[in-house]
């Protein structure tokens, strides 16, 4: 048994991450030790890497400037600006920046007119325009990051896979002969995708008995953590490498709970290991399932506060030259509507986005397997009831991200704008769109931190008992809601220094932090043999990368009676 621990900035495991920070929390925070906060070293380290793309952002500016024959004086002032608002600036400092800023797109908002067309400007020259005209305008991400203080969720044909038929072990021994390598075609949709969802598909109650059920938490774009975690599940073939995953599970079931995205340089990378694993799966008659994190929802309304530059970079080098054919021609024209906020991300993440009908629309909010629902951050009793059941809200949220954007929002050619104070506005009213049509569930529609991507009520503090007296009883009622004989519910969300269990055993957490995004922590997952017990009982271990199998008896926070 674990007795509660009172955790300290000593303790070595977590000494850089003590859990401080809110969702809602801007990127920029210094501010340490309270809620809504982020901790001082982990956003250091984001402005660090936010300083590292410096030089790369002033060439393109140079070349932006060069485009738009500007006036060298101006050009400089707002470099000069540039450096100094990104490293930290005196207030005398900062006006000198709005005045150089206002100068620029000043000079920018002029060059948008009728004959620009004819002239050839690119979606950048608007992209950066909105940039400096955002010293004396809201711009998208100001507006987003106020609309998330208040909200976390305000702020070309597409690959359709078939249902992958349960085949064979032969074919399954197959699957090591064939080399699922990564690298090729990495910006076709269906190098992302996943066997498209079936009504049950998120209610397996009726599994035989012994079937070996695997989990593990959040990724957040670190491929060797993600590596990691699923060497410790043993379910890849010996055949498998970093670059090139081959599924050797069998019949097993591996859900993986959220928040793949942000935080991270592999995103993409990430995704395409998960999703080929996924492919390959039931061909040996196994399967994965993948849940909607608080950031796969984050990133589908454009809030990009928690994305890492290089990870940025990476959706850029992968997808940016393939969306500027599929949506414009071979030009950059499309980006103009995303007013410089991440255009290849957000049109990669977005509803009816290049992502959303081959990976977003099959995956899950919250699915049953056996005895146990997994869910990314809790579910409670109202969920289930007012959102219609789990299987309500997978479908809410699965024809959320296939549905399309209003007409007025169609601005693929980028001719429709001829003023950066349009641009921004159409960005604005994208980001408010994706947020009021968002389902409830995902954490749209007002319903914020208290959604099931969004809760903490079951898993914070970390490493002991949490802090709502009502935690036990909304998880008794929770799970006697759902039914089917559920027993425990499994989570990720919030980091924890080990793989865990609350509440009587219940609310098993098993965020460990893992990505460097975070805070490196140890991956470890969790295993549950379905009335795998000599009385039908289901066994649970939990699985370390050394090969360690350490049973649920283990991990238990002892309640105390006080």
């Amino acid at each position: 048994m674990k007795l509660p621990t009172k955790r300290t900035n000593s303790q070595t495991h977590r000494s850089s991450y003590t859990y401080q920070y809110h969702p809602r929390a801007s990127i920029t925070s210094t501010t340490t030790g309270t809620p809504g906060t982020i901790q001082k070293k982990y956003t250091s380290n984001c402005t660090s890497s936010t300083r590292s793309s410096t030089t790369l952002f002033l060439i393109q500016l140079i070349l932006i400037a060069v485009a738009m024959n500007m006036n060298s004086v101006s050009h400089k002032l707002f470099v000069k600006a540039h450096l100094q608002t990104n490293h930290g600036s005196s207030s005398s400092a900062m006006l000198h920046a709005r005045k150089s800023l206002a100068a620029f797109s000043s000079t920018i908002t002029n060059s948008i007119n009728i004959n620009s067309r004819r002239k050839g400007y690119s979606s950048r020259h608007v992209a950066f325009a909105s940039f400096a005209n955002s010293a004396r305008t809201t711009s998208i991400n100001a507006n987003t990051n106020a609309n998330a203080n208040a909200n976390p969720m305000r702020g070309h044909k597409l690959f359709s896979t078939s249902r992958f038929s349960t085949s064979t072990k032969a074919n399954a021994k197959a699957n090591a002969e064939h080399e699922y390598y990564l690298d090729e075609n990495i910006a076709d949709p269906a190098s992302y995708s996943i066997p498209t969802f079936q009504k049950g598909d998120d209610m397996l109650t009726n599994l035989p008995k012994g079937t070996r059920i695997v989990c593990f938490g959040d990724v957040h774009g670190d491929i060797l953590a993600l590596y990691k975690f699923l060497q410790a599940t043993q379910l890849l073939h010996p055949k498998s490498t970093i670059t090139n995953p081959v599924w050797d599970g069998g019949d097993a079931i591996l859900v993986q709970c959220g928040d793949i995205l942000d935080r991270g340089a592999e995103e993409l990378f990430c995704l395409r290991y998960l999703t080929s694993l996924a492919r390959q799966a039931p061909l040996d008659g196994g399967r994965v399932i993948l849940l909607h994190g608080n950031h796969e929802a984050l990133n589908a309304n454009g809030l990009f506060q928690y994305a890492d530059p290089r990870g940025n970079e990476e959706i850029e080098v992968v997808l940016g030259k393939t969306l500027d054919t599929a949506k414009s021609d071979g030009t950059d024209r499309w980006r103009i509507q995303y007013a410089g906020n991440a255009p290849t991300r957000w049109a990669a993440f977005e509803p009816n986005g290049w992502l959303s009908k081959p990976l977003y629309s099959n995956m899950q909010v919250a699915a049953v397997v056996g005895k146990t629902v997994f869910v990314h951050a809790g579910l409670t009793k109202d969920h289930v009831t007012k959102y219609g059941g789990i299987e309500k809200m997978n479908t809410e949220a699965r024809e959320w991200f296939v549905a399309g954007y209003p007409d007025e929002l169609q601005n693929d050619d980028g001719f429709k704008f001829q003023t950066v104070q349009e641009v921004i506005d159409n960005a604005n009213l994208r980001a408010s769109t994706a947020s009021k049509t968002m389902p409830a569930c995902l954490g749209g529609g007002g319903s914020g931190a208290p959604s099931p991507v969004w809760m903490r009520d079951y898993s914070s503090p970390a490493d002991t008992v949490p802090k709502s007296p009502q935690a036990q009883r909304m998880m008794d009622d929770c799970l006697e809601a759902v039914g089917h004989g559920v027993q425990r519910m499994v989570m990720g969300h919030t980091p924890q220094s080990e793989i865990n269990a609350a509440l009587k055993g219940k609310a098993w957490r098993i965020d460990v932090g893992a990505s460097k995004g975070v805070m490196n922590g140890t991956p470890e997952v969790m295993e549950i043999i379905h009335e795998g017990g000599a009385n039908g009982e289901d066994v649970i271990n939990i699985l370390t990368v050394g090969g360690d199998r350490i049973p649920a008896s283990e991990r238990q926070i002892m309640e105390m009676p006080f």
